[in-house]
């Protein structure tokens, strides 16, 4: 199934309403429930390769007050990744939702 494990899709999530760290990306998304066990060193493999494939820009943050931090927002390259991945998940949950008679569901995510 292309959403098991898809941190990916949570991390781009997560960023699209502002820039994150670390830290802060990985207590989100553990809040939303999304992401089991996931860890701040699991994180960091998975925004190098969204920096690296163009999805995110980082750049260090040093006037916090607080230890400098490497701060990661989404890219126009990134949006339209996140966009990608909302859609292919409005598609999986519908047909899902078809298959176990959900109609209230998947109207829900149509209307989304």
């Amino acid at each position: 199934m292309a959403f098991r494990g898809d941190i990916k899709a949570m991390v781009l999530g997560t960023l699209q309403a502002e820039p994150l760290h670390g830290y802060e990306i990985v207590r989100r998304i553990r809040e939303s429930g999304g992401a089991g066990r996931l860890s701040e060193g699991q994180i960091y493999p998975y925004l190098h390769e969204l920096e690296e494939d163009g999805f995110l820009t980082a750049e260090w943050k040093t006037d916090t007050g607080a230890a400098p931090r490497r701060v990661y927002q989404l890219t126009p390259n990134g949006r339209a990744e996140l966009a990608r991945h909302q859609e292919t998940w409005r598609k999986f949950v519908s047909g899902v939702g078809s298959v176990l008679g959900g109609e209230m569901m998947v109207k829900e995510v149509r209307n989304a």
